[in-house]
């Protein structure tokens, strides 16, 4: 069980790895704009929406690591497991919500450019967080389920 967590400890790693390289050259560009006197509203709050989303997403995998702790202990079929699963379900609808702020600048680059299609393609984009907790509602039934199912084993012995 330890081999199988420790891949998905890795795998975790990583995308946080991508993560704060995402924030390192968002806050180069941000301090680029700033020196040429080139930054604007728009991008103020496109910046603030995906620094909101970078803390949802390390949130969200601090709360991993916790589970990932759960199960190397075979605690997985716990309660807490249950208000971890159930935290992770609401940061990715926050996720969701805080991404709608790009949506000014996108709508505003796309006018400029032309070119609505980057709209839509910035929509799927948007919600995937949305369907990733959609995915964690139904495993959050199954979870409960099968605490319930754990529960009535332990007491018929």
């Amino acid at each position: 069980m330890k081999i199988k967590t420790t891949l998905l400890k890795i795998v975790t790693l990583i995308i946080d790895a991508f993560v704060a390289f995402f924030a390192f050259t968002l806050t180069m560009d941000l301090i680029s704009s700033i020196r040429d006197h080139s930054i604007f509203g728009l991008q103020i709050s496109t910046i603030i929406s995906l620094y909101l989303a970078v803390l949802v997403i390390l949130g969200i995998s601090f709360c991993f690591f916790k589970i990932f702790r759960l199960i190397d202990t075979h605690k997985f079929f716990t309660t807490t497991a249950l208000k971890l699963v159930k935290t992770i379900r609401y940061l990715f609808i926050t996720g969701t919500v805080v991404l709608m702020g790009i949506l000014p600048f996108v709508y505003y680059t796309a006018d400029q450019a032309d070119a609505p299609g980057i709209i839509i393609i910035a929509l799927g984009i948007i919600f995937i967080p949305l369907v990733i907790a959609a995915f964690i509602s139904v495993m959050e039934k199954i979870l409960i389920n099968s605490i319930q199912f754990k529960q009535e084993n332990e007491l018929t012995i």
